[in-house]
């Protein structure tokens, strides 16, 4: 979860290029859906982040398919626009979980149900595959006005704690499990957003899955300083002084950082716990 910066580009113009790069009849029907489409730019726009609840388009089914099909079908244009949403180095890794590469662009409002908003670079979030997947269609929280994902281009992400994770070493294994918990002075509209964010895109478990995985690059390293002389508090000193790196870089809640500072916190594998990670264990 985090902000990034939206691209800087006339969003008309690009609209106005992909439509022209179409061929007849899909070139006339984007056209004459052009001032519907410029309308709803500009009332996404003026709604953000709170865009789930805009109205839909009266666009016929022929513009309809005409806007999906200038997304989905290579202009050169659009392969222009695409390209330049995701070579930025501040969208390398996907903003919806900083686990994954982004390799995909996400419709943060789906195509399906707003095919106005198929070309509109704002609405164009670079994602990784598994979060493109279980976003999938979904926009508001059953019976309520709370959008389920975070919109990287205009939420801001607090910087308050919110994600924490809980580590412990039992039967040669360790375990670690993440969870979202609500600070002090985080209202509660708020907090239910992260929340729904967290469950939906099944982070609790990918944080642990990539946790481990990452760990086991450390084993080395902690093996070196724990030493024959057994010093666990360098073994500590090595955690937090990647927790603390991470946490400059990225911020109180990437999930890395939480993950070392909770294992520094931890005596049993700071004390040699570490052996779990052992690649024979």
């Amino acid at each position: 979860m985090r902000f990034v910066q939206p691209l800087e580009i006339s969003q008309v113009d690009i609209f106005d290029a992909i439509s022209l790069a179409k061929n007849p009849p899909r070139r006339g029907h984007m056209v004459a859906a052009r001032p519907q489409v410029l309308e709803a730019y500009t009332a996404y726009q003026e709604a953000v982040p709170e865009v789930g609840q805009l109205a839909l388009s009266n666009l016929t089914e022929d513009q309809k398919e005409a806007m999906h099909h200038a997304y989905a079908v290579a202009t050169k244009p659009m392969t222009s626009l695409r390209t330049e949403l995701l070579k930025r180095v501040i969208v390398s890794r996907c903003p919806f979980c900083s686990i994954n590469e982004s390799s995909t662009l996400d419709h943060y409002l789906p195509k399906e149900n707003y095919p106005e908003f198929s070309v509109l670079p704002n609405n164009l979030v670079p994602s990784c595959p598994a979060c493109n997947t279980k976003k999938r269609d979904l926009i508001l929280e059953r019976g309520t006005n709370v959008r389920m994902f975070l919109h990287p281009y205009f939420d801001s992400i607090p910087e308050l704690p919110f994600l924490d994770v809980q580590i412990r070493v039992a039967l040669n294994a360790l375990i670690m499990s993440y969870s979202i918990v609500q600070p002090q002075g985080m209202p509660p509209e708020t907090f239910q957003h992260i929340s729904a964010h967290f469950r939906e895109l099944d982070l609790a478990n990918r944080y642990r899955i990539m946790g481990l995985e990452h760990l086991g690059d450390q084993y080395p390293a902690l093996s070196r300083v724990y030493g024959v002389n057994h010093d666990s508090a360098r073994v500590v000193e090595k955690l937090l002084e990647i927790s603390d790196d991470i946490h400059f870089m990225r911020g109180p809640n990437y999930w890395l950082a939480k993950m070392y500072k909770a294992l520094a916190e931890n005596q049993e594998f700071c004390d040699g716990g570490f052996e779990v990670l052992r690649p024979d264990m």
